[in-house]
C-alpha cells in the first residue's frame, strides 16, 4: 500500500542574521551604494563597510536564507528600523516588494530546476499562514501568496510504502489530512513513480536544492550590473579622522563622557589622527592600552571642534574599551562609470566578489562574536524600512543585490532545514548508497525549522519594539 506525503523545499524568511549599524539608512543618502574596492583596514564590523559610504562617514551592514529537501527554508535579512519609513506608505511597499521578489526568485530557482527535469511539484508559495490569493495551473501546481512575509516554499509530492498492519482501510496519513485541510483532495502516488523527487538520482536532487542559491547569486550579479551601468561605482577617499558610527554600549565610557554617533575623532592625546588607512586600528590599540587612564580626545562636530576627556573602562582581559563602534572617515569624491560592456562586466565582477566576501565576513563575525553582534540583528520590518529608504534614494538595485546575496549565503550554510543542510544529506545518502531514515530527517529538519522561525519572530518583535518612542516605553 502507499500513502501520499509532501516534500517541501521552503524558504523561511527567518531573519537572516543581518548585522547592521544603527545609522544604516544614511548609507543610501549618497545616491551611490557601491564603492570602488579599496583596501581599508576595518575592525570586525558589518557587511558593507567598504561599500556603503555616506558623505558624512562610512556605514555598514550584513545579511543572510534557507531550504531543505523535506523542508527547504529561506531566511530573510534585517536592518535598522525607522517608524517614518515603515509608515511611509508607498515607499514602504518598495521594501516589501523587494523582499517578496527576492524570495520568489529564490523559489523560482528550485521550481524551474525541478520543472526542466520533469519532477512533479505540488505548490509554489510565497509567505506563510493564511492564503491571500492563489490559483492552480493545468499541471495541478498551486501558486499562492500567504499573509506572513516570513519566507516561501516549493513542495513536492512524495510516496511511501505503508504495511497493511500499520494502515487500516479507514486510516489517513498526516499529509492526506493536511491536503484536505488546504481544500484539495489527497493525491496518491506510486512508490516507484520516476517523476517523484525522492526517486531521482542524487545529482538531480542536488541540482534542485542548490538552484535557489544559484538564482540568488545570478539576481545579485544582474542587479549590481544594472547599478554599475546606471550609477557607476563610487570612488571613496579617506578624510581626516575616525568616525564614531554608533554607541555599542549606552552606558560605556564613550557615552558617559559625551561621545555621540557621527563624531569624527581627529586628535587623541595631542596626536593628529590624519588620513591614514591604519587610523582605526591605531586608535583601537591606543584605547586598549589605556584602561583606567584619562585620554584627551578632540572630536569634530557641526559646531566645530569639541575636546573630550575619556577614561576607557577595563574589561576582563585587562584591555580598555570605550563602547563605541568606529570606522574610517570616508567621503565619496566621484562616480566611475564603465566605458563599455566589457568594462561594466569587470566592474560588476569586482563588486560582486567584494559584497559576497564581506557577507561571509559578516557571518563569521556573527558566529565568532555572537554576543557583540546580536544587538545588530533585526527582522522583516527592518528590511522593509531599508528597502523603503533605498527606493527613496534611488539605490534599489544595490538593495536587491544586498538582500539576494545574503539570502543565498544564508541558505548555503550546512544547517538542517537550509539548502546547505539538505545538500549535506544528499551527499551522505550518495556515499552510503542508501537513503537516510526519513523519520529522523523530518524530525531534525522540523526542529531546526522551528528554531529558525522562532528566531525570525523574535527579531520581528524586536523590530516593532524599536518603533516605539522611548517616551512611551
Amino acid at each position: 500500500m502507499i500513502r501520499s506525503a509532501r516534500t517541501i523545499v521552503s524558504s523561511v524568511l527567518v531573519v537572516q542574521a543581518l548585522v547592521y549599524p544603527a545609522d544604516f539608512a544614511e548609507a543610501f543618502q549618497t545616491g551611490s551604494f557601491l564603492a570602488a574596492k579599496r583596501p581599508l583596514p576595518l575592525p570586525a564590523r558589518s557587511l558593507f563597510e567598504r561599500n556603503l559610504h555616506s558623505v558624512k562617514h562610512a556605514t555598514s551592514l550584513r545579511r543572510p536564507c534557507a531550504v531543505q529537501l523535506t523542508s527547504q527554508v529561506d531566511l530573510l535579512p534585517a536592518v535598522a528600523p525607522a517608524l517614518q519609513a515603515v509608515l511611509g506608505g508607498v515607499s514602504s511597499l518598495s521594501g516589501a516588494a523587494v523582499l517578496c521578489g527576492v524570495v520568489a526568485f529564490h523559489e523560482a530557482g528550485h521550481f524551474l530546476a525541478a520543472k526542466v527535469q520533469g519532477i512533479k511539484i505540488n505548490d509554489f508559495c510565497i509567505g506563510f499562514g493564511p492564503k491571500v490569493f492563489g490559483f492552480k495551473d493545468r499541471d495541478g501546481v498551486e501558486y499562492s501568496l500567504r499573509l506572513l512575509p516570513l519566507g516561501g516554499y516549493v513542495s513536492f509530492p512524495e510516496a511511501q510504502p505503508v504495511s497493511s498492519e500499520m494502515e487500516g482501510p479507514g486510516s489517513r496519513s498526516d499529509d492526506e489530512k493536511a491536503e484536505e485541510e488546504d481544500g484539495r483532495p489527497a493525491v496518491k502516488y506510486d512508490i516507484d513513480d520516476p517523476d517523484l523527487i525522492q526517486n531521482r538520482p542524487a545529482l538531480q536532487r542536488a541540482f534542485v536544492i542548490s538552484a535557489g542559491v544559484l538564482f540568488n547569486m545570478l539576481l545579485a550579479w544582474g542587479a549590481i550590473f544594472g547599478s554599475v551601468t546606471s550609477n557607476g561605482v563610487a570612488i571613496p577617499v579617506l578624510d581626516r579622522g575616525v568616525v564614531v558610527s554608533s554607541l555599542v554600549d549606552g552606558k560605556g565610557a564613550g557615552a558617559r563622557y559625551g561621545m555621540k554617533p557621527g563624531d569624527i575623532i581627529v586628535e587623541i592625546d595631542g596626536k593628529d589622527i590624519g588620513k591614514s588607512e591604519k587610523a582605526v586600528a591605531e586608535l583601537v590599540q591606543a584605547v586598549k592600552k589605556s584602561s583606567g587612564r584619562s585620554m584627551k580626545f578632540v572630536v569634530k562636530r557641526a559646531e566645530g571642534l569639541v575636546p573630550l576627556d575619556v577614561t576607557p573602562d577595563r574589561v576582563r582581559s585587562g584591555d580598555g574599551v570605550i563602547g563605541v563602534k568606529l570606522g574610517p572617515n570616508v567621503i565619496v569624491s566621484s562616480n566611475a562609470k564603465p566605458k563599455g560592456v566589457a568594462e561594466a562586466v569587470v566592474m560588476t565582477n569586482q563588486q560582486f566578489v567584494t559584497l559576497t566576501s564581506e557577507t561571509f565576513f559578516g557571518f563569521g563575525k556573527l558566529f565568532t562574536h555572537f554576543k557583540d553582534s546580536v544587538g545588530n540583528l533585526a527582522g522583516p520590518v527592518g528590511v522593509m524600512q531599508m528597502g523603503a529608504e533605498a527606493g527613496k534614494q534611488g539605490t534599489i538595485l544595490a538593495f536587491i543585490a544586498l538582500i539576494s546575496i545574503n539570502l543565498g549565503i544564508m541558505n548555503a550554510l550546512p544547517i538542517p532545514a537550509l539548502d546547505g543542510g539538505q545538500l549535506v544529506m544528499v551527499l551522505v545518502e550518495a556515499i552510503r548508497r542508501r537513503p537516510l531514515n526519513s523519520e529522523v530527517t523530518r524530525t531534525v529538519n522540523g526542529a531546526f525549522l522551528a528554531i529558525l522561525l522562532g528566531a525570525s519572530l523574535t527579531l520581528l518583535v524586536g523590530d516593532l519594539e524599536r518603533l516605539i518612542p522611548a517616551s512611551l516605553k
